[in-house]
């Protein structure tokens, strides 16, 4: 009675508690009542992991409790986390009550698979000498509600094989009761013992149980049968089968349709050609449930290169079938199984990728879940043979990888030399022809939302700023690939988005050295004083006022769009700190004292930025000069943080020694500095602080030690001996040897140095402009003034991904355009700052390009060295392809010789024999 209290207590509190309580009291009215109460027989409990309709499934004697559960809507054809389906509890429970129960609701569930197998497959690989009896009884009552024991499992066993497979040795262990279990299910079913695993079930049944009779077994024509005659390659019965298959559903356009599916399916996981054929031109359609991106990834991972080279031709060419062709990165996948071991003439995995790559419609730069493209992986496993494959096809070389990795990152440079020469084409005229021409390629600088085939959400990326300039940042940066940027393809990009660039640079360099020439003449010449023309004095504090404003804004500009990176800039503190203080200096005239430390201190600011300003010029000899004093002054710092212990050193020496305030006089008392020992304090050390400054002004060589009163101690004289071997011989020498090897390596590499130098200021306006989703009033104003994409070349103003330059027309570059149909007379593009030239017999009309009016026309062609040195790859090239063919008819006598001397080898060898 208390108990029966305890459980309406509980149902009322909690009925699922209460519900789960009473199945494993196994009280069935409590139950009901918890049930009534209610208690969801569905709801999982999340300690366990089941529902309690999963769990009364498993339990033996609980066919009650299911029939309960059911009646209050538990629901048989729901899967568990893991997979399962309550029919494949009940199998695990070995009670055929349940199993009963269960299926009287609903027969449906009776063949549904859990990792490939069926209920018969699960009693079948669990029954032993201690289950038989149950398991048998719960085998009777699945085959007598249709079960079907001819699915085969995914190692190709129907539940048949899989039981005859574990009766090897059923006769020593007597376990006679395996021959009642296989003749009732041969008498009971048509058990297929041919088609499986070519026929191996017969044979293993009349080895291991010679007595039983065989029946003979009529081929079913079911969804079953034909997947499991795929996986066995049995083409001929395949198509026998399905023909009847297809006369009996194809009436029914649904269910046929989704049957077709799961069979083309089959077909490609087999590998198996020339089922795919059979199936897919059957007016079959690769609709959204066909899973067609699985397929083809299924392909490119087992290499069957032949079947997805026939999908590929019944694949339409519509956005929406693209778009499930580039779900999966199918050439990622393949170049990831290459074996660079094999040879790719016959490599499976080689001629997938050949299929895919002539396939217009696949995306090349598609990445995996980790950021990976195909040229990340093929460089990463030194597939060079796929990379060059991928770069030949415009893989684009600046993809960032999870990791911020480029594909470059580990690229070889002789490969990727290789590449950038193939860029280099001409149009088959002679070098010394006036109309020769030298095609520069840049296709694997091109970001993949910039393609025709990119598949991605081109609208989101329409006012997105791409960064172009970030394989080359890297290249810049890289030891073993900065010498690529000399490369006419690198250098020859460089310069055309310097040209692109030029025009906002060189305005802001005028307006800025116009501010600091103002600034300083206002600043030393006028600031403070009143004997100096007013007029002149205003008109050069208003210009300065309006230089101070431009770069105030400039640099509001700056910090608006990127905060975080622009308080990182020690040049951008600095700048700001010159800001505040020439607003200070230009709003107010303060009195002489701090009017001189303020001037002073603008003085200098102005001085470093007008140097950082004029050093950010592209001219190399200002960068080379730049660059010497940038690295020179850091070699120096980083040497004086070390030596600056030896220094410190010498100067509390000689304070000690030689400060006037301590020497004692005669009496034993200090006496005080005379009036001519305090105008020398600076020789004679007298604090801290001047003899630290005194000892650095040593190090230059500057010692007056005239000055110096060695007398005061003997001691003295050894301790300047060493500061001056150790200070001003090793200390002083050695640092002058590192300025000196620091300026003779920048020498060597002046013309790198200054295509850097190019690459960062390029590098940092495009930092400038890279943002997304700008907002607020300033900011689009100032958009609307210098539009984000001005410095891009892609898509706009290299449609065609490459330039023509004529060499023998002043190098002149020309920017190829699909045709259209333009006025006879030419016109200037002013935006882009390009002369359109009429070219209406041309299958493309040519753009030259120029920079404005402004600018003097030779600075709108392409760089003489950049010329030289394409024209001296080209010609290279063409010498190498010409010695190849002088050198294929000696090969081909050779290879004449090696056969006549390999006869006349066989002949002497059987000559010997017959002796």
């Amino acid at each position: 009675m208390n108990a029966a209290n305890n459980i309406h207590l509980l149902c009322i509190a909690d009925p699922q508690r209460a519900l789960a309580a009473s199945l494993s009291e196994g009280n069935i009215k409590h139950f009901q009542y918890a049930l009534s109460c209610g208690a969801d027989p569905n709801l999982t409990d999340e300690r366990t992991g089941f529902s309690v309709f999963e769990q009364a499934c498993q339990r033996s004697g609980s066919a009650e409790f299911i029939q309960e559960c059911i009646n209050n809507g538990a629901d048989e054809l729901v899967q568990n986390k893991n997979g399962k389906y309550p029919i494949h509890f009940a199998v695990s429970s070995l009670d055929p009550s349940n199993i009963q129960t269960l299926l009287r609701s609903s027969a449906r569930t009776i063949d549904l698979s859990y990792q490939d197998q069926t209920p018969l497959h699960m009693l079948f690989e669990v029954i032993d000498q201690n289950n038989w009896s149950n398991t048998f009884e719960c085998v009777k009552v699945l085959l007598k509600n249709g079960a079907d024991i001819n699915i085969c499992n995914d190692d190709n066993r129907s539940p048949i094989g899989v039981f005859v497979k574990n009766s090897k040795n059923w006769r020593t262990k007597s376990e006679f009761w395996r021959k009642d279990i296989l003749e009732y299910c041969l008498k009971q079913t048509n058990v297929d013992v041919d088609t499986f695993r070519k026929g191996e079930l017969r044979k293993k049944i009349e080895n291991l149980f010679p007595e039983t009779k065989i029946p003979s077994y009529i081929m079913e024509s079911n969804l079953a049968v034909l997947i499991s005659l795929l996986k066995s390659h049995k083409d001929a019965k395949f198509e026998a089968v399905y023909k009847q298959y297809k006369e009996e559903n194809q009436h029914d356009l649904i269910s046929w349709k989704k049957d077709k599916t799961e069979l083309v399916k089959a077909a490609v996981h087999s590998g198996t050609l020339e089922s795919v054929k059979k199936l897919v031109e059957d007016d079959f359609v690769f609709d959204a449930d066909s899973e067609l991106s699985d397929l083809l990834a299924r392909c490119c991972s087992y290499g069957n290169y032949d079947i997805l080279e026939y999908l590929f031709t019944k694949i339409g060419h519509t956005d929406r079938e693209v778009k499930q062709i580039n779900t999966n990165p199918l050439i990622a996948l393949v170049v990831k199984e290459i074996n660079i071991l094999k040879d790719k003439d016959k490599c499976p995995y080689f001629k997938c990728l050949k299929c895919l790559l002539a396939d217009g419609r696949i995306e090349i730069d598609t990445t995996d879940d980790k950021g990976f493209s195909a040229l990340h992986y093929a460089v990463k496993y030194k597939v060079d043979d796929a990379v060059d494959m991928l770069l030949k096809n415009a893989a684009y070389i600046g993809k960032q990888n999870m990791f911020k990795e480029l594909p470059i990152c580990e690229m070889s440079a002789e490969v990727l030399e290789k590449y950038l020469d193939s860029c280099l084409t001409t149009n088959e005229k002679r070098p010394g022809d006036d109309d020769y021409e030298i095609s520069i390629d840049y296709s694997c600088l091109v970001p993949p939302e910039y393609k025709a085939n990119y598949t991605g959400d081109k609208t989101t990326n329409a006012n997105a700023f791409s960064d172009e300039m970030l394989p080359i940042v890297y290249m810049s940066k890289s030891s073993d690939l900065k010498h690529l940027l000399k490369h006419p393809v690198i250098s020859s990009f460089i310069l055309i988005k310097w040209l692109r660039l030029s025009l906002y640079f060189y305005i802001n360099f005028v307006i800025c050295t116009l501010f600091f020439l103002c600034f300083t003449w206002y600043v030393v010449g006028c600031y403070g004083q009143d004997n100096v023309d007013r007029f002149l004095k205003e008109s050069l504090r208003i210009l300065s006022l309006a230089g101070t404003t431009y770069m105030a804004l400039r640099e509001l500009g700056q910090m608006m769009l990127h905060a975080r990176q622009y308080f990182t800039s020690l040049e951008n503190w600095m700048e700001i700190v010159l800001i505040v203080a020439s607003y200070t200096v230009l709003l107010k005239e303060f009195g002489d004292d701090f009017r001189r430390v303020i001037s002073a201190v603008v003085i200098l600011l102005s001085a470093v930025e007008f140097t950082l300003l004029v050093g950010s010029l592209p001219v190399l000899s200002i960068s080379t000069h730049m660059v010497m004093l940038k690295t020179v002054s850091k070699n120096f710092l980083k040497s004086l943080i070390l030596y600056s212990i030896v220094l410190i050193s010498f100067a509390f020496c000689f304070y000690t020694l030689f400060n006037v305030s301590s020497a004692k006089n005669n009496t034993g008392t200090y006496s005080t500095a005379t009036e001519k020992e305090s105008e020398d304090k600076f020789n004679k050390f007298a604090d801290i602080r001047t003899s630290l400054l005194k000892t650095v002004v040593m190090l230059t060589g500057e010692f007056e030690a005239a000055n110096i009163e060695f007398d005061t101690n003997s001691t003295s004289y050894l301790i300047f001996v060493l500061f001056i071997f150790f200070v001003a011989i090793v200390i002083f020498n050695l640092m002058n040897g590192l300025a000196v090897s620091d300026t003779a390596a920048i020498k060597a590499e002046a013309e790198l140095i200054g295509l850097s130098q190019k690459v960062e200021v390029i590098y940092k306006y495009e930092n400038a402009l890279k943002t997304n989703g700008i907002d607020g009033f300033i900011t689009k104003s100032i958009f609307s003034i210098f539009p984000t994409t001005f410095l891009q070349l892609f898509p706009e103003y290299l449609p065609m991904h490459y330039v023509i330059v004529t060499p023998n027309q002043s190098n002149a570059i020309f920017i190829p355009r699909p045709f259209h149909n333009i006025d006879s007379a030419s016109r200037i593009d002013v935006e882009s700052h390009i002369e359109l030239l009429p070219l209406n017999k041309q299958p493309e009309e040519k753009i030259r390009l120029t920079i404005g009016c402004c600018v003097l026309p030779a600075c709108s062609r392409m760089d003489a060295k950049i010329m030289k040195y394409a024209k001296e790859i080209l010609h290279s090239r063409n010498r190498k392809s010409r010695t190849v063919d002088r050198m294929q008819p000696m090969e081909a006598r050779l290879n004449k010789i090696e056969r006549d001397v390999g006869k006349i080898l066989e002949y002497l060898s059987q000559s010997q024999t017959m002796k």
